[in-house]
This record gives structure tokens, sequence and C-alpha cells, in this order.
């Protein structure tokens, strides 16, 4: 029955693996990125996407950018906004399209004086309760 390499080698202090063999990273040229512009340059110009590029997940689903507003900001802009014609007041309802004005959703912080129906794609159920107290509506647009 011969020996194996393991019984073989127990007694030598390095085991078959030289000096510095499974010591650090000697043995493999570096760790990591190690020498990309060096001794591993021609690893680097063959293989590219292994080593730079974009990893992980990326979603298929389109996100959209949302620009929201609060009540309480909405209520006090509210005049300088019919002055600038972007509202206007009927039946002392304010009426405000807020896609016009680039914002998508209206969010509910802070307190609502003013009536207002306000045209919007996106409301929180905070502020359209808060809307309708005052008297005004909420059009989902």
């Amino acid at each position: 029955m011969s020996k194996n390499k393991s019984r073989k080698m127990r007694g030598s202090n390095t085991y078959g693996h030289g000096i510095k063999g499974r010591r650090g990273a000697g043995r493999k040229g570096g760790r990591g990125f190690a020498g990309l512009g060096k001794h591993h340059k021609s690893y680097a110009i063959k293989h590219p996407e292994k080593l730079w590029g974009n990893y992980g997940f990326s979603s298929h689903h389109p996100t959209e950018e949302i620009e929201a507003i609060n009540v309480s900001v909405l209520n006090e802009r509210i005049e300088s906004l019919v002055k600038q014609g972007l509202a206007t007041m009927n039946d002392n309802i304010y009426e405000v399209d807020l896609d016009k004005l680039g914002i998508q959703k209206l969010l509910g912080k802070g307190r609502i004086t003013k009536a207002m129906r306000v045209k919007v794609k996106y409301v929180s159920s905070n502020a359209e309760r808060k809307i309708e107290e005052a008297g005004g509506e909420v059009i989902h647009a």
C-alpha cells in the first residue's frame, strides 16, 4: 500500500507548497484587481466584461419621478397661483390643475382653509379628506 501525499508531507514545514505558497496572495499575483495594469494586463484586455461594468439586478419597470406638494403649501400659494394665471376662482372655489404645474401627487400634511377643486394624478387619503372637509373636491387625472 502506497502513502498518499498528505501522509507523506505531514512532517514537512511547507507541505509541498514551497517557501511562500499558501501564505497571503503570493502565488496568485495579488488579490482582487491587483496587477490589471501590469502582470494581469492580458487578462484585463481579454475579459473586460468580468472586471468592469454593471452587476446585480436591474429593474425592468420604469420608475416615475413623482413631484409632490402638501395641502398646507397649496393653501398658502393658491392666491399667487391665481395672480399668475395658473389657477382660477369660480363660485368661491379655487380650481387648480397640479399636472400643469409639474406636480403629480398631493400629500396631506398641514391644514387647509380654502375650498379648492384640485385635479391631480395621485392623492393621499389624508389630503383628499382634508380638501373635502374644507368644501372642495379632488379630481383624479
